[in-house]
């Protein structure tokens, strides 16, 4: 999978799909083709599960006939061999479960190309010194936001943090490491009513949140339990695309906020918290 990464310089310009691939996709029967590459694969145990027409809102809501195309060409390629259900939809992306060689797992995240999602993301890419130009085309900027979470998990991911190995990024397709057991994916903090030993995973999430500024020189910006994953009794910070530099504008202001609910959240669960100026303090301490 290594020798699929990109370089490590941003890249600001859409790329072109490229059909000369697919043209035995187009035409009257493109629907059945990409039905048979990607919607057939779905795994009809977790179908039975799943209400139809939700699932199909959920599809239609990422897979248009371009994303299909890239889909198909992904599954083509070999990187993967199969996509079989979805693992999470949010505003911003849907997460897939997928397969690759020697049936390894694999999380597919999907970003949606959306005009209103977009708005909200250049909040975060303005300021950042990694940014030369902001696009103003609504895919462009998705792209460049997908692009932005590969990178933000590839700085956390080198440095040691407890983050989803990046892997694959494709314009609005992001390939990682799948963090569960089998088909059963990992939960989310807020879901586990009683974690064990909550004392050591604040001490965790601490460490995270403290050698993500100074190793990664990232803030994530809204770190809270609900982006969180509970695996093995670990903490494994996930949706770190909005994450920026120390020297963004607002870099200590995200700071802040994630001390905040981190706090918060231990704080219900009856976990007694260290003090939050302190932890500040020792977090912007680069010395």
């Amino acid at each position: 999978m290594g020798k699929n990464q990109p370089e490590e310089e941003w890249n600001e310009e859409e790329e072109e799909l490229d059909n000369s691939d697919n043209n035995d996709l187009m035409g009257d029967d493109f629907e059945k083709n990409i039905d048979n590459l990607v919607k057939k694969q779905i795994d009809s145990k977790r179908v039975k599960k799943i209400d139809q027409t939700k699932k199909r809102a959920t599809v239609d809501s990422v897979f248009d006939e371009r994303m299909y195309l890239q889909v198909s060409k992904i599954l083509k390629s070999g990187i993967l061999s199969r996509i079989e259900g979805i693992i999470s939809a949010g505003k911003e992306a849907n997460v897939y479960l997928a397969y690759g060689q020697n049936n390894k797992e694999y999380a597919v995240k999907i970003y949606k190309i959306d005009t209103n999602t977009s708005k909200w993301m250049r909040n975060y890419i303005i300021g950042d010194p990694r940014f030369k130009r902001i696009p103003h085309n609504v895919s462009k900027i998705i792209y460049l936001w997908a692009s932005k979470e590969f990178k933000n998990l590839k700085r956390a991911y080198k440095v040691g943090l407890n983050v989803p190995e990046p892997l694959f990024i494709k314009n609005n397709i992001l390939i990682m490491d799948y963090i569960g057991f089998g088909s059963i994916p990992a939960p989310k903090l807020k879901d586990i009513k009683f974690p064990k030993d909550p004392i050591n995973l604040l001490s965790e999430v601490l460490y995270f949140i403290k050698n993500l500024y100074q190793k990664a020189a990232l803030v994530h910006g809204d770190l809270s339990e609900f982006n969180i994953l509970y695996h093995n009794q670990k903490p494994v910070i996930i949706d770190i695309s909005q994450a920026v530099t120390i020297h963004h504008p607002k870099a200590e202001i995200l700071l802040v906020r994630d001390i905040k609910n981190i706090f918060n959240y231990f704080e219900t669960i009856g976990v007694e918290v260290p003090n939050r100026e302190d932890f500040y303090y020792e977090v912007i301490n680069l010395e």
